[in-house]
């Protein structure tokens, strides 16, 4: 096995260097050349991708092969199985109120259209950018600074009311009867106090004036609150935007001080900033930097559309009969009581495997349908040089950030992280790194076009060669698909074998053509 591995690497390296080579030999001929440009058959330039397996860098992950975390609203009306217990693929682990699935299915598909509306947001601004024309860089103007007065402005008074705890309230901090605490409009409360609402869930009363009738309040639910540092000092009323009753429905995982009027005031100014930033002028490479956020603006948010998705996928799943399944042989490991699920974050059912071990790979988002659950897969261990052999049992439907894989797919897709299982796991450990090779030769030989990656330029997204067209260059898009080596390029349209292309640099379209006699550029 190491001996291929090496024969390939020098077989890659050979391909670079011959890249490279034609790239300097074409720039120089262009400079020689007198207007004409040479082209060359693209057959002599492509390649099929014959290679059957894809490989990745993996790990031996932990044995838990499956947990479940209730979300938000999830009711367990039933559990099938017990601490300790071994269970089968496919056997039932617990089922869910119908009821508070149905309304996570739906607050889920709100979530989605949220995003998806966010998201035409971002590529409109995106596609706006790519639109606009920068501005040439004017020199800077040197600035005057404006004479000071002689005197400084006293500091502000820095004194201020700051409730901190619980030592003098009154109430039982219940919805029925809150936390009440008398305070006035220069009032602040502190971040401590409120993380202690926050722990309890505790419900609070701030009011100015008689509690029974006062001429202001501001009702906080701590199950609303989010988390603050234990020094922070959050003013409690902006004179003449709160009345008594107002604040409660504008305290929810914010600071106390968001009223209606803060919420119109700062969508004002969203407006205003949305506005200045629509006419806003660039240089070229303030434009490309810009360009480069938000690309990368709407990829975030693409990616928590997916991940949306894969959980709507998952409830909608389970809501037609409510009922969980094992995915995989294991012990139950974990499992709470129904009627008191856990508040903190952690599972309320843990499955782990039975004997063997599970390691995790990646594949390409072009890969996917070609691997599949069941397929096998070669793990060496890189320390001992020892291999195994798993069956991939998941495959994530949720994006990956891992950078392991190094197969053929197109390094600029996403990316998807598999789960496989080794039955007897001699000598492997959890943290063990690993290459991972999946065997695809039974899906058939890949048979596409590829080309020298030098050959294909990009702008704006968009792909392009120069062919020639009866006797003259002509700039043509191309669609792209797999990268093959690091070095070739699948072409799915716009170019056949038949074709002649120029090498894409020092050339313009509608420059006479010249095929080039020698196989050199």
């Amino acid at each position: 096995m190491k001996k291929k591995k090496r024969i390939k690497i020098i077989i890659i390296a050979v391909l670079v260097v011959a890249v490279a080579a034609g790239s300097i030999t074409g720039v120089v001929y262009y400079r020689n050349s007198k207007g004409l440009a040479s082209v060359m058959s693209v057959s002599m330039i492509s390649t099929t991708n014959d290679y059957t397996s894809m490989t990745s860098g993996g790990m031996v992950c932990d044995d838990a092969c499956q947990t479940i975390n209730l979300k938000d609203g999830q009711k367990v009306t039933e559990v099938y199985v017990t601490k300790d217990q071994q269970v089968k693929a496919g056997d039932k682990l617990l089922a869910y109120d119908v009821t508070s699935l149905s309304l996570s299915v739906e607050m889920k598909q709100l979530e989605i259209q949220s995003l998806e509306n966010q998201l035409a947001s971002e590529k409109q601004k995106l596609d706006k950018l790519k639109n606009t024309k920068p501005v040439e860089k004017q020199p800077e103007t040197p600035v005057t600074p404006e004479p000071q007065p002689d005197t400084q402005p006293s500091a502000p008074d820095e004194q201020h009311d700051v409730i901190s705890d619980l030592s003098e309230v009154k109430g039982s901090g219940t919805e029925d009867d809150p936390y009440v605490f008398t305070c006035t409009e220069a009032s602040y409360v502190s971040g401590k106090l409120l993380n202690t609402l926050s722990e309890k869930s505790a419900v609070a009363r701030f009011v100015i004036g008689d509690a029974d009738a006062p001429d202001m309040e501001l009702i906080v639910r701590g199950d609303r609150l989010g988390g603050y540092d234990e020094s922070d000092e959050i003013k409690l009323f902006l004179a003449g935007t709160t009345t008594a009753g107002d604040a409660s429905d504008d305290t929810e995982g914010s600071e106390p001080s968001d009223t209606k009027t803060d919420s119109a005031t700062e969508q004002t100014a969203q407006t205003e900033a949305d506005t200045a930033a629509e006419e806003k002028t660039y240089t070229a490479d303030e434009l490309n930097d810009a360009i480069k956020e938000q690309t990368r603006s709407v990829a975030d948010v693409d990616l928590q559309k997916r991940i949306a998705q894969a959980d709507l996928k998952e409830l909608q799943s389970e809501l037609e009969d409510g009922v969980v399944y094992a995915k995989k042989d294991g012990i139950v490991t974990t499992v709470c009581d129904p009627a008191n699920p856990p508040q903190d974050g952690t599972p309320f059912l843990q499955l782990s495997g039975a004997s063997g071990l599970y390691i995790s790979g990646t594949i390409g988002e072009l890969d996917l349908d070609t691997v599949k659950v069941g397929q096998s897969v070669s793990a060496v261990n890189y320390m001992t040089g020892d291999t195994y052999e798993g069956t991939i049992s998941e495959i994530s439907n949720v994006p990956s950030d891992s950078v392991n894989y190094y197969g053929d797919s197109n390094p600029n897709s996403s990316f998807y992280e598999y789960t496989a299982y080794i039955e007897n796991p001699q000598n492997l450990k959890k943290g063990d790194s690993l290459e991972l090779t999946i065997d695809t030769s039974s899906e058939g030989s890949d048979s596409g076009l590829y080309i020298d990656k030098s050959y294909v330029r990009t702008e704006n997204g968009q792909s392009y060669i120069y062919k020639d067209d009866n006797g003259k260059l002509k700039k043509q898009s191309v669609k792209t698909g797999k990268s093959l080596w690091g070095s070739y390029v699948e072409i799915k349209s716009g170019l056949t074998n038949d074709d002649y292309i120029a090498f894409p640099y020092g050339v313009r379209e509608g420059e006479k053509t010249k095929v080039s006699e020698d196989g050199m550029y």
